[in-house]
Formats: C-alpha cells, structure tokens, sequence
C-alpha cells in the first residue's frame, strides 16, 4: 500500500499577531482585533489545516505555506494549538520590509521534514525617482522530505489592482524564481522543486506562464518545465477565493519534472482545492463563498476569503 502525504498552502487573511505595538498599518477593521477574535482565529485556521488531505491520507499535512502572516509568533500559536500541536510542527518565517507588515511562512513536521537551509529572496523596487518600495519576500526553504532532498519557494505576488505599478514588479519576481529554479536544474535536473503560493492571478495568466514557464499536462513535461496542475481545476464554478463576483485560482501549486518520473521515490498524485463546507457562508447573498473573519469593518468571524489548495504525494 502506498504511503501519502500533503503539502498545502493556505492565504489565511490579514492574520495578525494579538501582541502589536505599532497599530498604524493595520487595515481599519483591525482595531477591532481583541485578544479573543484572535484566538479564535488561531482556532479556526488550525483546525482547517489539521482536515486538509485528511481524507486522503488519514495524517496532518507535512507542510503547510502560508500568507498574510504577520511574524513568528502566529506561527508558533498554530502549531501549539491542540488541533496541531500532535504533529509536532515547527515555522519558519522571515519578517519582510512589506508595507502592510504581512508575510510568507511555512510550517512543517519535524519527523518528515529536516530543514537544511531557509532563506528571504528580499523584493525591493525604486521609482523614477529613486524612492524604494517593498513587497512580500519569496521564502526559499531546503530540506529532506522523507530522505529526498527538496526546494520549496513560498510566495504572494502584489496585486494587480494596480496594474501599470505592480505588473513590472510581478515580472521581476517571476524571473528571479525561474533563475534560482534554473541554477537548481543545470546542477541537477532531477532536483525536486514546489513553487506555491497567492500569485494573485489565474493559472493561465501570461506572464506566469511564460516567465516561470509553466505547461499544464504533465506528458508535456521534460525538462525545465513546470507542471501546473491549478489549470485542470479552474471553472467558472469553482476556485480559491471570489474576485469580482467570479471565482479564481490565484492559490497554486507548481512542481518540477521530478515529481513526475515513474521512479521517484516522492511522486505527484493530485491536486486540489479545499473548499469544505465548514470553511463557507451558510445564509444571505453569500452562501457558498469563504467565509470571512472581516468583511469590511464587520467581524463575521470566520476563517479567510481564500481556501486552501493541497497536493497529495506518494513516497
């Protein structure tokens, strides 16, 4: 019988630790946060975490990368809150120099994952006039993963509300992935690599696609190609989070060719979104969609306007 595993990654919104001292980055809803909102929070995303690939594999996840985290100290509480606190997990988590204060972390079980070496990929960009603006770091996590050496890149691209801002700054971060994916491919092209996050557009957007260079059936993988598996799962039915009224992907999950061999000791099954009832509006004109904790200045005290995404392994 084959042994599985799951690897997610969840945007868990706004998640911001109870223990700020400086509140003037906070959206305004959040001077509402209270120390028990916040617990509950951390209840909540526990324990969507511990359900995702549970029907599958019966386990907690192996790893979880997450957004919209504030710093370690979320981390920490999810991993000891009693929905986790079995799988005996530890983070990892960067603070960046981002505008809102919010950043990518991981979370891992100890037992299955030997970290190696975690580091920040810090984005920084000028304007014409030579003034910086920051975004959210890529984390770059190495580690063994059931004895087999793997990559991962966590990431939340800017939004591309502002489109003629941050649509060179999408590039730029697109490109800087592709190049340590491809220092990671000329040594070995075996290597085993997950790019996930927020990417903040759909599957088949362009410049995902051509700068990450990204194909979306895995026969057509033999190289440096990335698999994407996100463009199977996308209909106008169903997705991760709701954006102007219709659904979208921008959650994913990405892998390299040697997730795909036959003789892989850690190869892909599938790949999915966890969209479980409990984590959706159950009343009024929202029915069905995430369940939020904020919407607007209004505490509905839900878990996040994205669902998780996962992929189940076989190893």
């Amino acid at each position: 019988m084959d042994n599985l595993t799951t690897i997610a990654f969840y945007n868990v919104e706004n998640f911001y630790s109870k223990k700020m001292e400086d509140q003037s980055f906070l959206p305004g809803n959040y001077s509402k946060w209270k120390d028990s909102r916040y617990d509950t929070k951390v209840d909540k995303i526990a324990f969507t975490i511990a359900k995702i690939g549970r029907l599958e594999t019966n386990e907690l996840p192996s790893i979880v990368g997450l957004c919209e985290v504030e710093n370690n100290d979320v981390l920490e509480d999810l991993i000891n809150n009693n929905h986790l606190v079995n799988g005996d997990y530890d983070t990892v988590l960067h603070e960046s120099l981002d505008e809102r204060k919010i950043n990518v972390g991981l979370i891992y079980r100890k037992n299955q994952f030997e970290l190696i070496e975690s580091q920040p990929i810090r984005m920084v960009f000028k304007d014409q006039f030579d003034v910086k603006s920051y975004t959210r770091d890529i984390l770059y996590v190495k580690g063994k993963f059931f004895d087999e050496m793997i990559h991962l890149f966590v990431v939340h691209l800017p939004s591309k509300i502002d489109k003629e801002i941050n649509q060179l700054k999408r590039q730029h971060i697109f490109k800087t992935i592709r190049k340590r994916i491809d220092s990671l491919l000329t040594e070995n092209y075996s290597e085993k690599i997950i790019v996930m996050g927020d990417f903040n557009d759909s599957p088949t957007n362009d410049d995902l696609r051509e700068e990450l260079n990204t194909l979306s059936k895995q026969e057509e993988i033999n190289g440096k190609e990335l698999y994407n598996p996100m463009v199977g799962l996308q209909s106008y039915k169903r997705g991760s989070m709701i954006f102007k009224n219709q659904w979208m992907l921008f959650d994913q999950q990405l892998f390299s060719s040697g997730f795909l061999k036959n003789d892989s000791k850690l190869k892909y099954v599938k790949t999915d979104i966890f969209d479980a009832e409990f984590l959706r509006n159950s009343g009024g004109k929202s029915t069905g969609l995430p369940f939020r904790t904020f919407v607007g200045g209004k505490y509905f005290g839900g878990y996040s306007d994205h669902f998780p995404v996962y992929t189940i392994l076989k190893y």
